[in-house]
C-alpha cells in the first residue's frame, strides 16, 4: 500500500474542468492508498456512472483537488474539509472503528456505489458549509458545520474551537470526548463569536470549570436547537436507513423513538420516514443529515430513486 501523508490540505481552487458536464451536484473524485484493481474499478464507474441521478461525476488524478476521497477502510490520516472520505471495506468486514462517514463494501457494485455518491453529494454539501455568521442561530449552525466537516474529512486530533467571550472547547476527535467552558444547554443558547478551529495545544487550560461532553450528543443537541429556532435544513433526496438507533438524548424527544423503530427496519425517503415517525419533512432533514454525519444512515443497497442534496 502506497504511503499515507500525514496531512492532506485544502483543495485547489480554480482548477478547470475537464469539459461539459451535464447539469446536478459535482463531485470530482479521486482515491489514495488502494490498490490498483480497485484504483480501476473506480475510474470505471465514475465514468459510467456520470450523468446518473443528477451528479456529475469527474476522477481527478490531484488528491488535493478533488471533493470525494477514496481510501482503505482502516485510513487514519486527516485531509481537509470539505473533502469526504469513502473507506473502501472488504465485503463481510468489520468497518474500521471510529472515523464517522461513509464507506462502501468491496468488490464494489454499481447500486452500492450510485447509493454511496449520492449520500457523499449530500455530506460534501454539509461540509461546505463551515463558514461564520453574523447572529446566534446561525452561527450555531455553523459550528455545527464545521463539527461535521471535521468528522467527514477523518479528523482525529484534538482541535480547539474558540467561542466568543473568552470561552473554547476542545474536540478529540479519536473519542467524541469533549472539554468546554461552557455547559451544553449554554452552549446551544448563547451567541457565538467563532474563530477559525486550530490544534489544541496539550498544556492549555482556562480559568472556571470544564465541562466534559460528548461529540455525538453536542451534535444532537445543536440539531434539537436548529429545529426548535426554525432554521432551514438542507433538502436530502435518495433512500437511506440507520444502521442502529440514536443514542437515549434523541430518542426522548417527542416522536423520535418511532421513528428510529421504523427507519432501522426499512429503507425510507424522506417523505415516507415523516409519515412513519408522524413528524414533518423539515425535522426528518435536520434527523438525517445528522445520522448520515455521524455514520448511523446509510444510503439503501437499491439506490433506484437517489437523489442528490439540493
Amino acid at each position: 500500500m502506497p504511503e499515507q501523508p500525514g496531512h492532506l490540505g485544502p483543495p485547489a481552487a480554480g482548477s478547470p474542468p475537464a469539459g461539459p458536464s451535464p447539469p446536478g451536484r459535482a463531485l470530482d473524485i479521486a482515491a489514495l492508498g488502494i490498490d490498483a484493481r480497485d484504483r480501476a474499478v473506480l475510474v470505471s464507474m465514475t465514468r459510467m456512472l456520470d450523468g446518473q441521478a443528477g451528479l456529475s461525476l469527474r476522477w481527478v488524478e490531484d488528491v488535493n483537488a478533488c471533493t470525494t476521497l477514496f481510501v482503505p477502510h482502516d485510513w487514519t490520516q486527516y485531509v481537509s474539509p470539505p473533502r469526504v472520505l469513502v473507506r473502501l471495506t472488504p465485503r463481510g468486514a468489520t468497518p474500521a472503528k471510529s472515523p464517522r462517514g461513509l464507506s462502501v463494501a468491496l468488490p464494489l457494485r454499481v447500486g452500492e456505489m450510485t447509493g454511496m455518491l449520492e449520500a457523499a453529494a449530500a455530506l460534501h454539501e454539509l461540509a461546505r458549509g463551515a463558514v461564520q455568521r453574523g447572529h446566534a442561530p446561525v452561527a450555531l449552525y455553523a459550528l455545527r458545520d464545521l463539527l461535521v466537516g471535521a468528522l467527514l474529512a477523518g479528523e482525529r486530533r484534538r482541535t480547539l474551537f474558540g467561542l466568543g467571550d473568552g470561552h473554547v472547547m476542545i474536540v478529540d476527535f479519536r473519542t467524541g470526548e469533549i472539554a468546554s467552558s461552557l455547559p451544553q444547554a449554554e452552549l446551544l443558547a448563547r451567541p457565538l463569536q467563532l474563530t477559525d478551529p486550530k490544534r489544541a495545544p496539550a498544556d492549555l487550560s482556562w480559568p472556571g470549570a470544564t465541562h466534559a461532553l460528548q461529540l455525538s450528543t453536542v451534535l444532537w443537541g445543536m440539531t434539537h436547537a436548529l429545529i426548535d429556532q426554525g432554521v432551514s435544513p438542507r433538502t436530502i433526496n435518495g433512500r437511506y436507513q440507520l444502521t442502529q438507533a440514536p443514542e437515549p438524548v434523541v430518542l426522548s424527544r417527542p416522536k423520535m423513538a418511532g421513528l428510529a423503530t421504523a427507519w432501522t427496519q426499512r429503507a425510507m425517503n424522506v417523505g415516507e420516514a415523516a409519515v412513519a415517525g408522524r413528524l414533518s419533512a423539515f425535522e426528518i432533514l435536520w434527523f438525517l443529515s445528522t445520522a448520515l454525519a455521524l455514520g448511523i444512515a446509510v444510503p439503501a443497497e437499491d439506490a433506484s430513486g437517489a437523489g442528490h442534496l439540493a
